[in-house]
């Protein structure tokens, strides 16, 4: 069949075609297409996290915190899925293949760059075979090797899930290496969706399995695999209303000696970073399976919490700003690219300052009415406080955490694949020394120093890491030269000190009207009383610091945006946005 890269005639979740820009107005194009491209991975994205929240509140309010069927949750889907096998393939082929795409279409037109993808697509899904092999055949060594102080039972519900979640997983990278063909065209609506409609339907999956059928692990595990056929049967359907074909064969050997030896050479560094990362996560997990029951999850739901507003302050605009960035580079030129890295990186970045305040001072609050259930029980007392403490340490970090999520999709963007990968082998070296020296300090397993301990030292080294890919990436494409990057610098300092302020007089003024957290009510009124200990410190705050952006120059540069995409709508020429 072959094979046409052009928008399929159906409506529904398939995105429009980006109109041809008009040069009068081109200077703002980039930036509008950017954010009608954030608007459709948001929108997404908001039902991605709404079935996460599901999935969470599910699982937290159907066992409790020390039940090795919570371990083995955090386990499989926190650490193997969304650790290790997940984000491993999409960061080997997706920051390859899309700059190296948008060039060969460039180059040599859109059939040779379908040839290429079809190449790609065959490699990923035998990767996903041997994948499900491994999980299939071999859960116990896995288990011994990745979570060795797991107890005979947790060691036991582990191996039975995984087997359950394995035939899910084939089918989830199935739809992921979908996902890069989607993505290289700049279409965001389909994989997206049905990334949230997996979720949602694990997520209520759950909730009839165990509540309604009396399942016990299995209402994890075998509605985890069902939600990702439904997953890949989306990807499936908007492959062929979007571009005509579902799996088109190509040669090896055409691939290989058109574009393999390039790709190649573009994975290489990608594949040396992934696998000391790995190390780096099960060398983490090693030593946090150390902890007790509660404590090991304590850690895992923090994470899971700070994930929350990362996916928006990071994730999504990475997922956008890879195939802008690449197709700028081609289109615009370099002027165009720098710009568009420097107003993104500053975006994120002051977004990221009022999250972080609120989950450093509202932890507690925050842990409460994600993840436990009225009428507390002594284990929900030690999870709360444990969790509290992991996330608090994590939201320190949380900035930079955040900001790789530009850095990297701009150094993939000029195919800058090795400084990345070098620094991010110091900093898991960096972090992998400080759980050594966790490690031997001896600690207890209910100590609150090796759980901060353990949550700490991911965001630390990433605030080592992409400090140095902030200045890597000045040096190759000419962000925030000169006397600017110290202003900047200067500004988000102020900024930062201004918003953690805020949240802390906001929660100790508030908190005299509000009380503590209510531990022994209805979950009504539990969950009433808590929204208003979050939702009314934040608010106060996010007037705050409202005010704060406003003195500090941010409205003339909102104004500028709304007008450019104005004027971009009525196809009238705009003025260029004002320098970040």
């Amino acid at each position: 069949m072959k094979f046409v890269l052009q928008p399929g005639p159906g409506t529904g979740m398939s995105d429009q075609a980006t109109p041809t820009p008009d040069p009068s107005c081109s200077s703002d194009s980039p930036a509008r297409q950017i954010c009608v491209s954030l608007a459709v991975v948001a929108v997404c994205w908001v039902f991605l996290r709404f079935g996460s929240l599901i999935v969470s509140m599910a699982i937290t309010h159907t066992w409790h915190a020390d039940n090795p069927i919570v371990s083995a949750y955090a386990f499989l889907f926190r650490q193997l899925i969304a650790t290790f096998i997940y984000p491993s393939v999409l960061n080997i082929f997706r920051p390859a293949f899309i700059p190296l795409y948008n060039e060969i279409k460039k180059q040599e037109g859109a059939d040779a760059a379908a040839r290429f993808a079809g190449g790609v697509l065959e490699i990923g899904m035998l990767i996903g075979l041997v994948t499900f092999g491994i999980l299939w055949l071999c859960p116990h060594p896995i288990v011994r090797v990745m979570a060795p102080e797991f107890s005979p039972d947790q060691h036991a519900v582990t191996v039975g899930m995984m087997r359950q979640m394995a035939p899910g997983i084939l089918m989830l990278l199935f739809a992921e290496m979908y996902l890069l063909v989607f993505h290289a065209e700049k279409r965001f609506a389909y994989p997206h969706g049905a990334e949230a409609l997996h979720k949602i339907g694990w997520g209520v999956g759950i909730v009839v399995a165990a509540r309604v059928l009396g399942w016990d692990a299995a209402a994890i595990g075998v509605t985890y695999s069902l939600a990702c056929v439904l997953q890949l049967v989306v990807s499936v359907v908007g492959m062929w209303r979007s571009f005509g074909w579902v799996m088109r064969v190509t040669g090896a050997r055409a691939w290989a000696s058109s574009w393999g030896t390039r790709a190649w050479a573009l994975v290489l560094p990608l594949l040396v970073g992934i696998i000391a990362a790995r190390f780096r996560d099960g060398f983490t997990l090693r030593l946090q399976s150390h902890l007790d029951h509660v404590r090991f999850v304590s850690v895992e739901f923090a994470r899971q919490l700070s994930n929350l507003p990362l996916v928006f302050l990071g994730q999504i605009v990475s997922v956008v700003l890879l195939p802008h960035l690449a197709a700028i580079l081609h289109e615009g030129g370099r002027d165009t690219h720098r710009r568009t890295l420097e107003a993104t990186l500053e975006m994120v970045w002051v977004l990221t300052i009022p999250v972080a305040a609120v989950t450093l001072v509202l932890a507690p609050e925050l842990t409460a009415l994600l993840f436990i259930n009225a009428h507390w029980v002594d284990a929900d007392f030690a999870f709360c406080a444990q969790t509290a403490l992991a996330a608090r340490m994590i939201s320190l970090g949380f900035t930079f955490i955040a900001i790789e999520n530009i850095l990297m999709p701009g150094l993939f963007s000029i195919q800058s694949m090795w400084w990345p990968t070098i620094w991010g082998l110091v900093a898991s070296a960096f972090q992998i020394l400080c759980l050594v020296g966790l490690a031997r300090a001896d600690l207890a397993a209910d100590s609150a120093v090796l759980v901060a301990g353990v949550a700490l030292v991911y965001p630390l080294s990433r605030v080592f890491k992409n400090a140095i890919l902030l200045l890597v990436l000045r040096h190759k494409t000419g962000i925030l030269s000169g006397v600017r990057l110290w202003t900047f610098l200067l500004r988000m300092a102020l900024l930062t000190v201004g918003g953690f302020l805020l949240t802390y007089l906001a929660h100790k003024g508030c908190g005299r009207l509000l009380g503590d957290i209510p531990t022994d009510v209805d979950v009504l009124p539990y969950k009433m009383k808590l929204v208003l200990q979050i939702g009314v410190p934040s608010g106060l705050m996010l007037l705050g610091f409202s005010a704060m952006l406003l003195a500090c120059g941010y409205r003339e540069r909102l104004v500028a945006l709304a007008v450019n995409l104005k004027s971009r709508k009525k196809g009238t020429a705009a003025a260029p946005p004002p320098e970040a």
